[in-house]
């Protein structure tokens, strides 16, 4: 018979032609093979042709042997209850009687082996020959038999026999069959002879729909120790994690964790969620950091920062393994780890390494000059525990055929004089743009400064792409500050395809969720998952409130949010009364039809405020009010700042892309550019945190705040409300004036004398009753620089603002002191303008 339909979507993995042909299941081609051997590297397709398990084909090889020989342990997990058949003809180098044990211990598969063993154990083939045999004349190619001969060093003859049936809740967990783990939940728990469990398989395929029905196996080890969460990790499976926290801490037989394995593997979006794990150490003392650095994985190396200058029981750095592996983008983040020295004597195989190693040793041994470039201002002239230097190590020791010609050079005048190596991994990556200006007398380096910057200018776009990695991880720590900061980064997307807002939603980030919102509202993840899906998931009720905006899309197997909440235990109860709740948004006029509302963020002394969309401006702010029935001087505000406010266009003054008034129902609408927060926020956020402005970022402050100023008092408009409250920030960082309500023009006395604004940022003219003129915005202006440097007002009570000089500020730039002085000085002519103030600045830039 000639090749079925089945056998050729069995042999491509295709599952859905499988499905669609099972009614070919029992066919065999003209050698005897099934459509179940065509499938044997191909897990998923093995439960759907359960009644062809057990057939040989001409040659009397089975399914399970062929899934040996192609290495695929998942598939022989599956079809265990093949085991104990023998082969009846002689087939490539396997004689008649050969078993599927024999096969895996000829081609050096140590899991497929542990699997077997206590089925299979003590057969012997047609000339008498165990797997024992088999496993000390294994392939030329099988690489080191070691485990595999370990395992098999004392084979016995007692044997188990094959299991009766599939394990179908395995099966099921490898394929994602909901319904199938539904229907063999009675055998959770199991272990098979690895120690491999259900859990552990569905965390390897990726399945995380299965985990609520398998919560009994959390915890549970493989013989090598390892987890599901390890499992998950070793995949980047990051959407897991969460599900599989309660493993957190755990260590395998070598005492690797989850952190460790995802940064061996390099998934840098899993470690922000396995933090817990860091400084962790397997049994060779090595750490997550070591295991990135050492594969060259340098996306990881940043999320791991508090693991540098840790050493492993030789005394190893992650630099050293960096320099050792010619991991070279890992070595230039990593000099804060320069000068370390190991404390152990190591022998590769070819060299040893004596105790007093040092990194640049390493790198001049492995004849690796640009790592020697990077390294030698913080370690030349550092001895062994014989006394050699990096020179010595470029002559000496099994070198090979290798040309060490440039690395001789660097070091050819190798000096004493070391510089003190950067103190942590932010200063590392400030320096790399110093580096490139270092010069040397070499003429060698000379030539090489031109490529040396290239090289540079890769890193820093390396950085760039760290930058973002860090947005999400900023998201799934609830870190608001950080998030404001980079919010340009919006939109990003992990290996899942989660974005920073579903993290958030995951983990139950109320705020975050607040935060982005507006920006990442509507996205969907790999596997058609919305933010909300994954707070309903998790059963987080405040997220789910805040996410009702995308309740009516699918995910790729066309289930709603709601749908997800009927099938969680009690979601249909405390869940999906939430998803039915009415939001009530604005009826925008006619005019205003290009702006769609999207959620409503809160209420201010003034009105209500949304968020928008636009296919023209994006995402937008939309003020609503009502003021109908508001005292008449709060009217004139309003209707003030409309009238003063679209003609302004300035890139540190807000922008309001549309206005309009509708006196018939006494509503006036704002729309406005997007900002992520006010500077209040930041100033807050910082002090919290104990993070000072650096002297370089109130400069820029100064003078982007200054910028809108000068603007401003150009068309003659006053502020008269200049507070940190009132400069918001943009997405990409940018200090920007608002709030304009109080804003007047100049006349043409240019003296002004109502009294309005904050208090303790208004000028002593103002308290006074006196006429003022938009000095009191540069006085202002001083209160917001004097807060920025010191984290505290300049005065704290009216009195002091009348009577009192400014506190002095300490430890900060002169000329910044200066001008802040200036800035506040009591008389209103001895104060510089907001022109003077940003020409000052941008000397400074």
């Amino acid at each position: 018979m000639s090749v079925t339909d089945l056998m050729k979507a069995a042999r491509d993995g295709n599952l859905e032609d499988v499905k669609r042909n099972l009614s070919q299941a029992g066919k065999k081609d003209e050698d005897g093979w099934t459509a179940l051997m065509c499938a044997s590297s191909c897990p998923n397709c093995i439960p759907l042709l359960e009644e062809e398990i057990g057939i040989q084909n001409n040659d009397g090889l089975t399914t399970l042997m062929l899934s040996v020989l192609n290495g695929k342990t998942d598939c022989v997990r599956l079809l265990l209850f093949e085991t104990g058949k023998q082969t009846r003809k002689e087939w490539i180098d396997f004689p008649p009687g050969t078993t599927a044990l024999m096969m895996a211990a000829h081609r050096n598969r140590p899991e497929v082996v542990k699997l077997l063993l206590p089925y299979e154990q003590g057969l012997k083939d047609s000339k008498g020959h165990t797997a024992q045999w088999h496993a000390n004349n294994g392939v030329s190619w099988g690489g080191d038999f070691t485990q595999v001969r370990q395992l098999l060093e004392n084979e016995g003859t007692e044997r188990l026999p094959p299991p009766k049936e599939q394990p179908s809740l395995m099966a099921s967990a490898i394929t994602g069959d909901i319904e199938g783990v539904r229907k063999h939940l009675d055998h959770v728990g199991y272990q098979d002879p690895t120690g491999t469990t259900t859990l552990m398989m569905a965390a390897g395929y990726g399945h995380s729909d299965c985990i609520l029905f398998l919560e009994k196996e959390i915890g549970m080890q493989n013989n090598d120790g390892k987890t599901a969460l390890m499992k998950a990790a070793m995949k980047g499976r990051s959407n897991f994690i969460p599900l599989l926290e309660k493993e957190l801490g755990m260590q395998d037989n070598h005492g690797l964790t989850a952190l460790m394995l995802a940064a061996f593997n390099g998934h840098s979006d899993c470690i922000p969620l396995l933090k817990e794990e860091i400084g962790k150490r397997g049994k060779n003392g090595e750490t997550a950091l070591m295991l990135a650095a050492k594969y060259g994985h340098v996306s990881c190396i940043p999320l791991l920062e508090r693991e540098i200058g840790m050493q492993s029981n030789d005394g190893w750095t992650a630099l050293m393994l960096a320099a050792y592996n010619g991991r070279t983008d890992c070595v230039k983040v990593l000099l804060s780890e320069a000068g370390k020295q190991s404390m152990e004597k190591w022998n590769d195989g070819l060299n040893f390494y004596l105790p007093g190693t040092t990194a640049l040793m390493i790198a001049a041994r492995r004849n690796h000059p640009e790592m020697i470039e990077l390294i030698l201002p913080y370690e030349q002239g550092m001895e062994d525990s014989k006394g050699h230097t990096a020179q010595w190590y470029t002559n000496n020791g099994d070198l090979g055929e290798d040309d060490f010609t440039s690395v001789r050079e660097l070091l050819k005048n190798e000096g004493t004089e070391r510089i003190h190596p950067p103190s942590n991994l932010g200063e590392v990556l400030r320096l790399q743009e110093h580096l490139s200006k270092l010069t040397t007398e070499n003429d060698t380096l000379k030539m090489e400064l031109a490529d040396r910057k290239a090289r540079i200018l890769a890193l820093e776009k390396e950085n760039a792409r760290l930058k973002n990695e860090y947005f999400i991880s900023s998201a799934i720590q609830g870190d608001l500050s950080t998030l404001r900061r980079h919010l340009d980064q919006a939109g990003q997307k992990d290996s899942s395809g989660m974005t920073a807002l579903m993290h958030a939603a995951s983990r139950g980030q109320t705020e975050v969720v607040r935060l982005l919102r507006p920006l990442e509202a509507r996205l969907q993840d790999g596997r058609g998952w919305t933010a909300l899906m994954h707070a309903v998931g998790r059963g987080h009720e405040e997220c789910v409130g805040l996410l009702l905006l995308e309740r009516d899309l699918k995910d790729g197997e066309g289930r709603t949010a709601e749908d997800v909440a009927n099938g969680l235990p009690d979601g249909k109860k405390k869940i999906t009364p939430l998803l039915r709740k009415k939001v009530h948004l604005p009826d925008l006029p006619d005019e205003l039809s290009s702006f769609q509302p999207t959620w409503r963020l809160g209420r201010g002394a003034f009105g209500t405020v949304f968020s928008a969309w636009s296919e023209e401006h994006g995402n937008c702010a939309l003020k609503v009010v009502e003021y109908e029935e508001m005292e008449r001087t709060i009217v004139d505000s309003l209707r003030r700042e409309m009238g003063t406010i679209p003609s302004l266009e300035h890139p540190h003054v807000l922008r309001y892309h549309r206005v309009h008034d509708d006196p018939d129902n006494g509503t006036a609408y704002l729309v406005m550019e997007w900002c992520s927060g006010t500077l209040l926020d930041e100033v807050r956020g910082r002090g919290e945190r104990g993070e000072p402005f650096r002297d370089e970022e109130v400069w820029r402050c100064l003078r982007e705040m200054a910028s809108g100023l000068a603007y401003l008092h150009e068309k003659r408009l006053v502020h008269r409300d200049l507070k940190p409250a009132n400069v918001f920030l943009a997405p990409d960082g940018r200090c920007i004036l608002g709030d304009f309500g109080v804003a007047r023009t100049l006349g043409d006395s240019s003296r002004m004398n109502t009294h309005t604004g904050t208090d303790l940022y208004m000028a002593p003219e103002i308290h006074q009753g006196k006429r003022y003129d938009n000095s009191v915005d540069v006085w202002a202006l001083g209160v917001v620089a004097h807060e920025l440097c010191t984290g505290e007002l300049p005065f704290f009570t009216v009195p002091a603002i009348l009577e009192r000089g400014p506190p002095a500020i300490e430890n900060r730039d002169g000329g910044l002191v200066t001008l802040i002085s200036r800035m506040l000085s009591k008389d209103p002519e001895d104060r510089p303008t907001a022109q003077d103030v940003l020409e000052e600045a941008e000397r400074h830039q």
